[in-house]
């Protein structure tokens, strides 16, 4: 049995140097320690905020799709909404041919025996677009027949069809308004021929040089005006002024013979 050689006590730079360790791993555990838990508690609420931010996979709730701004929107994108637009109407090549010209009559509202008519007269092309036209009692004609009988014609009242300058097209119809007096003309347009009466009529129009197109139209039994009489408020009766006597009258007195 071999003996341990006996040791005597250290010196005291020995003890504070093991006391200093000692302590400085404590320190060192303690502050290691407080870096955890505070990284820790950091992490913690910025996790939980990309949690609640993140929609829910099981969800349906479709995201908003982001929109541009109204002042960076593209100029396609404005010309795309807005109305596509109107073609632009032919431009005259020159003055028209007589024979080009199709005039078109209608009547405006409903026509009453007694009354003026008005004729609307649509002129168009049959093959060039678009040219010059003088509307006028000289270059086009409107008259009202019956059957084999003519009832009234522009040639006899010339100021029938106003003069005017017009431009005809072939896609847009230029419109000439002429009145009929609704009674029948003579050579001078006198007002002394008689009126037309309620019936069936045909109005034909055309331009000098082309062909007529004609319109069935019915003059209507003009309506009898109403008049009804308001009743006069009656006069009030003149109160009785006389007052009638209280007393009784007197009785006849019988004479005895």
């Amino acid at each position: 049995m071999s003996a341990m050689a006996p040791r005597g006590p250290l010196p005291t730079r020995v003890y504070w140097v093991r006391r200093l360790l000692v302590l400085g791993v404590a320190l060192a555990m303690v502050f290691g320690l407080a870096q955890l838990l505070g990284a820790g508690r950091g992490q913690e609420p910025e996790r939980a905020q990309v949690i609640v931010g993140l929609p829910s996979q099981s969800s349906g709730t479709p995201q908003a799709t982001p929109t541009a701004a109204p002042g960076h929107r593209k100029k396609g994108a404005k010309a795309k909404a807005g109305s596509p637009k109107p073609t632009p109407l032919a431009e005259p090549s020159g003055p028209c041919e007589r024979s080009d010209i199709v005039a078109t009559p209608d009547v405006v509202g409903t026509p009453y025996a007694g009354r003026p008519v008005r004729f609307r007269v649509a002129l168009t092309t049959r093959s060039t677009p678009a040219c010059t036209w003088t509307a006028s009692a000289t270059s086009m004609v409107v008259k009202v027949t019956s059957g084999d009988d003519r009832i009234w014609s522009s040639q006899d009242c010339p100021e029938a069809v106003p003069s005017k300058p017009v431009v005809v097209r072939q896609e847009v119809p230029a419109k000439v308004t002429v009145v009929w007096r609704g009674q029948r003309s003579d050579d001078t347009c006198s007002r002394q021929p008689a009126w037309a009466q309620p019936g069936w009529y045909h109005v034909e129009a055309a331009a000098f040089g082309g062909d007529p197109t004609d319109l069935q139209f019915k003059l209507e039994l003009p309506v009898a005006r109403t008049v009804t009489a308001s009743p006069k408020p009656e006069k009030p009766q003149p109160e009785d002024t006389t007052l009638a006597s209280t007393e009784p009258a007197p009785e006849a007195s019988a004479s005895v013979d």
